[in-house]
C-alpha cells in the first residue's frame, strides 16, 4: 500500500530536498532559487498530452506524438526565460524565481488514466534595504502592471491602515505620499526622518498572490555642498558600489552629464552635453560618485541624481556653491599705504621742529 501511495504522489525536488505528497503540494523557496515540479511519471506514456497551469494561464505543455515541449512566458511576461519542460518526465523547472511566482500550479496528464496534481508554491522575498537622505524622493516598485480587479495593500510597519488609501490624507505623515496609476508604484516624495521604517506590498490578483517588503533608512546629510574655485567638487551616491543598479544619472540643468547604463552597457560622463564640463567630469566606477576637477563659479546649481533598479527608484539633489576666494593683494596693499602715510607724518614733523629750532639760533 505505500508504494502504491509513493508512486501515486508528486515528487519535488527544491535545492535537494525531496518531498512527497499524494495531494497538493506545499512549496517554500527563497527568491533566486531553482525549483522543479515533478510528475509522478518517470516516461510520458505513448499518446498522452502534458499541460501546467499558473492559476488558470497555460504556461508549458507537450504532446508525447511529436515530444517537443512549449512554454510560454503567462501573464505579463511573468514566466520570460524561466521555465524548462524535461521531455521525458514532464517535469517542470521555474528558474530564478521571484515573489510574483507565488501562486497555485498544476500539471494536467491527459491520457487512457487522466491524472491532475496541484502545488501551492510560496517565495519568500529578501527584504529590499534603501538609504535615503532627508529631503530625497523615493519610489517602491511593485514590479507588475496591475489590473483594475487586482487588490492592493500598501502598509507601514504594523499599521492597520494601506497607504493606498491616504491619497490626500489628513495624517499629516503620509502627506509625501502617492501611488502611480498603472504600477501602482508608491511614490515617497521630500521624504523625513520619521518616515524611517519598513514597507510592504501585497496584491492579491487572480493568478498570483505577490509579497514584497522594503525597509527605507532616512539619514540627515548636507544636501549643499561649499567649495572655493579650482578645489573638485565631490557628489556622491551614497552606496559602496552600483551593481545593484540598473540605472545612474547625474544631470544639471536638463542636461545628463554622467550614465551608468545596464541596459546599453554604457558608464561614464557625457561631457558633451554640456561644454561647461570639458574634460572636468569622472565617474567613479565602484560606487557612481562624480567629481568635477578644477571647479569655477560657473559649476554652481543643483545636480540631480537617479539611482534605480527593479524595486525602487530614489532621486536626489545636491546644491553645489563655488566661491571665489579672496583677493591676497588687496589687505598688503592697504597695509603698505597706511605704513607709507605714517612714516610721511613723522617725517614732516621732524622737518617741521628742525626748521622751527633754526628760526631760534638766528633770532
Amino acid at each position: 500500500m505505500r508504494k502504491n501511495i509513493f508512486f501515486l504522489g508528486v515528487l519535488l525536488l527544491v535545492n535537494g530536498v525531496f518531498c512527497v505528497d499524494a495531494d497538493e503540494v506545499s512549496v517554500s523557496v527563497m527568491v533566486g532559487d531553482s525549483v522543479t515540479l515533478h510528475t509522478d511519471i518517470t516516461e510520458v506514456p505513448r499518446n498522452s498530452k502534458i499541460i501546467w497551469k499558473f492559476g488558470d494561464e497555460i504556461i508549458a505543455r507537450m504532446n508525447e506524438a511529436d515530444g517537443n515541449p512549449s512554454t510560454y512566458d503567462g501573464p505579463g511576461a511573468l514566466f520570460k526565460e524561466r521555465l524548462k519542460l524535461d521531455k521525458q518526465t514532464g517535469s517542470l523547472t521555474i528558474t530564478n524565481i521571484r515573489t510574483e511566482h507565488i501562486g497555485r500550479y498544476s500539471v494536467d496528464i491527459k491520457s487512457t488514466d487522466a491524472k491532475l496534481k496541484t502545488f501551492q508554491v510560496t517565495v519568500h522575498d529578501v527584504v529590499e534595504s534603501v538609504s535615503v537622505m532627508k529631503g530625497d524622493s523615493v519610489t517602491l516598485h511593485t514590479g507588475v502592471k496591475v489590473q483594475g480587479s487586482d487588490q492592493i495593500v500598501w502598509k507601514y510597519e504594523d499599521q492597520v491602515i494601506p497607504i493606498a488609501h491616504l491619497n490626500g490624507p489628513d495624517d499629516a505623515k503620509w502627506r509625501n505620499i502617492h501611488l502611480k496609476d498603472q504600477t501602482r508604484d508608491l511614490v515617497i516624495g521630500i521624504i523625513r526622518t520619521n518616515q524611517t521604517g519598513v514597507y510592504t506590498v501585497e496584491i492579491n490578483a487572480i493568478s498570483m498572490v505577490l509579497h514584497r517588503k522594503y525597509y527605507i533608512a532616512v539619514g540627515v546629510g548636507v544636501k549643499t555642498i561649499s567649495v572655493m574655485e579650482r578645489d573638485p567638487v565631490n557628489l556622491d551616491t551614497g552606496v559602496t558600489e552600483i551593481r545593484g543598479y540598473d540605472l545612474i544619472l547625474w544631470k544639471t540643468e536638463g542636461n545628463i552629464v554622467a550614465e551608468v547604463n545596464k541596459g546599453t552597457n554604457l558608464f561614464g560622463p557625457r561631457d558633451l552635453d554640456d561644454l561647461r564640463f570639458s574634460g572636468r567630469l569622472h565617474l567613479h566606477r565602484e560606487t557612481g560618485d562624480l567629481t568635477i576637477s578644477d571647479s569655477k563659479t560657473t559649476d554652481s546649481g543643483d545636480y540631480h541624481l537617479h539611482m534605480s533598479n527593479s524595486a525602487y527608484t530614489l532621486q536626489r539633489t545636491i546644491r553645489v556653491i563655488v566661491k571665489t576666494p579672496p583677493q591676497s593683494g588687496a589687505p598688503s596693499g592697504i597695509c603698505g599705504a597706511g605704513v607709507g602715510l605714517v612714516v610721511w607724518a613723522v617725517t614732516v614733523f621732524f622737518a617741521a621742529r628742525s626748521i622751527s629750532n633754526q628760526g631760534k639760533v638766528f633770532q
